[in-house]
């Protein structure tokens, strides 16, 4: 049986079997039911969406390419590098990636060769950054429990996280825990969710509101001394502070803002406070705001209050004790990723390389993105398995293999398992992997690493023979921080932290109130359970092009099922078919994740792209607002007519 690690950009990192199909491996832990995009993989391989060999435009506005050879395209490369780096500096050169495929050797080491060269990267703040940084003000790291404590658990939290489509493992060991020790699920969410509908305890709460309901349940269980004085005592520090601060959390207060009856509030309060040991998974979505990063600060607080060591789980790669941070030296500059739009307008690059990433469908301003990589001034180079958005717009075009094509080294965010994987599939001949071309550049550009000269031999060194022992046996467990150790100048978990008086933020977590103008609502997206962000478009088709309206907003618009509906703000306006729901409160427009419009664009186009206090993307505070598309709409519905 030949194994493979997943290396997408999901919690469950998979490890599974390909024989006839590809499949979830039998007594891993996520062994079960294989995702749908899994499935799709070998179809994925030979899709005629596939880039087979590299080219270079000769109008990339008309889409009109040539082909050249692997050879040229390296060379084409390496004279416009060279070039960019003599004139003006490297750090005239934008690399642009993420979380496409997340292999050391995928990712890890091509990022360092581009940070030795000196050129510019983004922050990553699209995902889960205000969430972490707020975390480790009070943590000093941000990882969390790992999922085996989902078995132990007496109850079971996800809050702002649909666990039930994106931890499709992990909620299943959750049902499993239900069904065979009585464990309790809770599911905190602003809409009815897949996850929501499994649960024992189900709140659904206004947009917004998470870290007022989090400082609120800290209010009750402080006043009616339901907390745990002796951890509180021996592992916390500043908790004085602290309980004066959320004494204004009062039930009334945080009943109106969060819409929920003071009684459930009180009920669950007691339920999380009783049943221990609990745990908290906390998910990004609800970080991905303005104000986001408070609310997380707020959640994550609450198991030191009832005396669990990191009950929660938000992003467990910091816990992972493997020296990978250090492949990737700090970088000359950064810019805002969810700013990229902006950045690439200001003309100050010459050339700019993606991988692993498809900026022009699936970051905010996804049009403006477009726009600005076709500028006569930018050379836009896409290393890419796929044609994606992005590749369509580039200059030079070079074929990657997939992950079942080439070899390399897998660790997830959710687990401590490092999966080693050897290629199962040989790649297209006139593909070239990540490290390849890394390596190729940096001997043609006269940087020497031995690192990219011997990554094997370095990274052997570094980890004590873990890394062989995971070559050898395919899985090996990656050693894990303790839950009791706290990276703070106190070395405690820091209810005030001295940290954040440090970095210039508040010490408490204070949430922050949406601003919601008048006949505006609140464009919020989520996942699809056949799609990881852009991928998979070629063998399940397009995203769906609709929108889930409320029944009390449709009764106010005068939209109908299927009804064609204009969302529109400051930076355009897209078409989409409106989908009527129970499920969706009032003043929320729900999409899925980088959705394709009936008029021919991507849902981005119109997402903020500002940041959160904490620095993190708010992609789900876009405001938007709705009308009918009706025949009077007058060229709107000519132009529609156009597309379909």
């Amino acid at each position: 049986m030949s194994l493979v690690g997943c290396p997408r950009d999901c919690y469950d990192t998979c490890v599974l079997a390909l024989d006839s199909t590809l499949r979830n491996v039998d007594g891993f832990l996520t062994s079960g039911p294989t995702c749908a995009r899994a499935v799709a993989d070998l179809k994925r391989v030979s899709s005629k969406n596939r880039i087979r060999y590299p080219v270079i435009a000769v109008d990339k506005e008309l889409g009109l390419y040539r082909r050249i050879t692997l050879d040229e395209a390296i060379d084409v490369l390496v004279s416009r590098v060279r070039e960019i780096v003599d004139k003006y500096g490297a750090d005239k050169i934008l690399v642009v990636d993420y979380a496409g495929n997340r292999g050391v050797f995928t990712r890890l080491l091509p990022i360092r060769f581009w940070r030795l060269l000196g050129a510019t990267f983004t922050d990553y703040n699209i995902c889960d950054y205000s969430g972490s940084i707020g975390i480790g003000l009070h943590y000093g790291l941000d990882y969390g429990a790992l999922p085996g404590s989902i078995y132990k658990a007496r109850l079971i939290v996800y809050w702002g996280v649909n666990a039930a489509i994106s931890n499709l493992h992990g909620f299943k060991m959750a049902l499993e825990a239900k069904r065979i020790r009585g464990s309790m699920i809770a599911t905190i969410d602003v809409r009815n969710t897949e996850t929501i509908k499994s649960s024992d305890i189900r709140i659904i709460i206004r947009p917004g509101s998470d870290g007022v309901l989090a400082l609120g349940l800290a209010n009750y269980i402080i006043q009616n001394e339901l907390y745990d004085k002796r951890f509180v005592e021996e592992y916390t520090y500043g908790f004085d502070q602290f309980r004066e601060h959320v004494k204004k959390y009062d039930l009334g207060y945080v009943s109106r803002y969060t819409g929920l009856p003071r009684r459930l509030i009180e009920e669950f309060a007691y339920t999380y406070a009783k049943n221990k040991p609990s745990i908290v998974f906390i998910g990004y979505g609800l970080q991905r705001r303005y104000g986001g990063g408070e609310a997380v600060r707020a959640i994550s607080l609450l198991p030191a209050l009832v005396g669990v060591h990191r009950g929660f789980f938000y992003s467990n790669t910091s816990g992972l004790q493997l020296p990978f941070n250090q492949l990737t030296p700090p970088p000359a500059r950064t810019i805002p990723q969810s700013m990229l739009a902006e950045y690439l307008e200001k003309g100050d690059f010459k050339l700019v390389f993606v991988f692993l990433t498809n900026p022009a469908a699936t970051y905010p301003e996804a049009e403006r993105i477009k726009y600005n990589l076709l500028r006569d001034d930018l050379f836009v180079v896409v290393h890419e398995t796929h044609w994606s958005d992005t590749a369509r717009l580039a200059d030079l075009v070079i074929p990657a293999p997939t992950y079942l094509e080439k070899e390399d080294l897998v660790y997830s965010y959710w687990h401590n398992y490092l999966i080693y994987n050897k290629p199962l599939l040989p790649r297209p001949p006139e593909s070239i992997s990540e490290l390849d071309l890394a390596r190729r550049l940096a001997d043609s550009l006269g940087i020497n690493d031995d690192y990219l000269e011997d990554p094997w031999g370095k990274l052997a060194e570094d980890t004590n023979g873990l890394v062989e022992r995971a070559r050898q046996d395919r899985i090996v467990e990656i050693p894990y921080r303790r839950l009791d150790k706290y990276r703070t100048p106190s070395g405690k978990i820091e209810f005030y932290s001295q940290r954040a008086l440090m970095q210039g933020y508040k010490p408490l977590p204070e949430p922050v109130a949406p601003r919601i103008p008048e006949g505006y609502l609140v464009l919020v997206s989520g996942s699809h359970p056949l799609y990881t962000h852009s991928q998979f478009e070629d063998v399940y088709g397009r995203i769906p092009s609709v929108a889930f309206i409320s029944v009390q907003d449709a009764e106010q618009y005068g939209l109908g099922n299927n009804d064609l509906v204009e969302i529109f703000n400051e930076k355009g306006s897209v078409i989409m078919r409106a989908r009527i729901t129970n499920q969706i409160p009032q003043g929320i427009i729900f999409v899925y994740r980088s959705a394709w419009t009936l008029d021919n664009s991507r849902i981005n186009k119109l997402v903020d792209p500002g940041r959160d206090s904490l620095g993190g993307a708010v992609y789900n505070s876009t405001l938007v607002q709705i009308r009918k598309v009706t025949r009077k709409t007058g060229s709107l519905q000519e132009a529609f007519s156009k597309v379909v």
